[in-house]
């Protein structure tokens, strides 16, 4: 079942105020319903009154630290607006402060609040002064990931001291009948107590992990008091989006490398033509060549590749780096995962193989920065989550997109080539007799 739907089934509000609490995916329910009830034409607001994810770890615009007159205005319009403080960590925020939210959330039609912490835990019981919920809150949904069925209750619950109170002090498998019972007692019962007249719920989360969900569902549900519902947020679909930088002044090389013949073929031709393959057998969703030679994009466009011209070229390589990512972002989907790759054209033996080889391994890391190494030395091309973009947009003159991947990491993908030469940028003339 669909979050509105769950909504809907409970009672919707002429301005509902909904807090999720729990674990195993509040956030991404926030963003369902938020969605949802944006394309229907509502002014939505999504806080916190705890710590959530940085918007932009989130494929999201924010604001943050703004003055509350700009997230009002902000909400004057239809749309999700993401609003809160900045944190001691960078990737996540705090809520607003009182004065900012009731001024806020006076021009919002609904608002979503995460109003519990749970360390990535599917399952959670509060502890003392848990959650945090605000007094205008008009649905309490209450979540659990079906992920932590069947497991031992020390490796999937936060809070574990206080499900030990409840359940007794042995470590115990969870099943339905478990949950139902932490649920209830850590829960349901309080906020029943102290947030009377709201409209409580259960949300087993990740449905699709269940061989029978619905006999679950029920085992859940004779443990409780309110209903319990279940439900599955479809995958967002990932995107890569290939962006060729092609503007360089080739200052050591004499003349435009990037046209230089090899092979009979100009420079940049030899990776430009290897994407659009890429691009056209489906491996990547986009492709874009930034230059400022009216030669590079007048090819581009014949070939059916958007090409767009930078006029800045003299302020480095930030430059191009950023007008592709904006022009790349033009393709970005309405609920997609999106990557940004991007390439130099001064690397022509750079194969096909090895880029198709370096975006199935990169998908399976499950890391948010790539980079193709030779002995751990990173090289070009690099690949950046769209949680990085800003961080991209604020580089200057002649960094690139290493300086961001160096602070970061923890995050960073290598993929290690058997052949130095694929990664060697030509900044000098080279032998061109073998062409690899």
């Amino acid at each position: 079942m669909k979050m509105y739907e769950i909504i809907e089934k409970l009672g919707r509000t002429e301005r509902p105020a909904v807090s999720f609490v729990g674990a195993g995916g509040k956030t991404s329910c926030i963003l369902e319903l938020a969605d949802d009830w944006a394309a229907r034409g509502k002014r939505v607001l999504v806080t916190t009154t705890v710590h959530m994810e940085r918007p932009e770890i989130l494929g999201r615009t924010g604001w943050i630290d703004q003055p509350a007159e700009n997230i009002r205005k902000a909400l004057e319009s239809p749309g999700v607006v993401i609003a809160g403080s900045g944190s001691e960590t960078w990737e996540k925020i705090r809520g607003l402060s009182e004065a900012e939210y009731t001024e806020a959330a006076s021009k919002a039609q609904a608002v979503l609040t995460e109003a519990d912490g749970s360390r990535k835990f599917p399952v959670k019981v509060p502890g003392k002064n848990e959650p945090v919920i605000r007094e205008d809150t008009t649905h309490i949904l209450i979540l659990a990931g079906a992920s932590a069925l069947g497991r031992p209750l020390d490796q999937v619950c936060h809070r574990l001291e206080y499900a030990k109170k409840i359940l007794g002090p042995e470590n115990r498998t969870l099943t339905g009948e478990t949950l139902g019972q932490l649920l209830e007692k850590g829960y349901v019962e309080p906020l029943k107590e102290q947030y009377p007249g709201r409209k409580l719920a259960v949300i087993l989360n990740q449905q699709d992990l269940l061989e029978e969900p619905e006999k679950m569902k029920r085992i859940i549900e004779a443990r409780m008091s309110v209903p319990v519902f279940l439900h599955t947020r479809e995958e967002k679909k990932k995107r890569i989006h290939l962006i060729l930088l092609a503007a360089g002044f080739s200052r050591r090389f004499g003349e435009n490398k990037l046209l230089y013949p090899i092979k009979g073929k100009s420079m940049y031709l030899w990776t430009m033509e290897r994407l659009k393959k890429i691009q056209k057998e489906g491996l990547a969703d986009s492709l874009v060549v930034v230059s400022q030679y009216e030669e590079i994009l007048k090819e581009a466009r014949r070939q059916g590749i958007f090409g767009v011209k930078n006029p800045h070229s003299e302020r480095g390589i930030s430059s191009s780096l950023q007008i592709g990512l904006e022009a790349a972002r033009s393709f970005k989907g309405r609920d997609t995962e999106d990557y940004y790759m991007f390439f130099v054209a001064d690397q022509p033996f750079l194969q096909k193989k090895t880029v198709e080889n370096f975006l199935k391994d990169f998908r399976e890391s499950g890391k948010r920065i790539g980079c193709m190494s030779y002995r751990k030395t990173p090289g070009n091309p690099v690949i950046f989550h769209n949680c990085f973009v800003s961080e991209l947009m604020e580089l200057q003159g002649d960094t690139g997109g290493k300086s961001v991947l160096k602070r970061h990491i923890d995050e960073v993908f290598f993929y290690e080539t058997e052949d130095p030469g694929e990664l060697e940028d030509w900044d000098t003339k080279k032998s061109t007799s073998t062409e690899k």
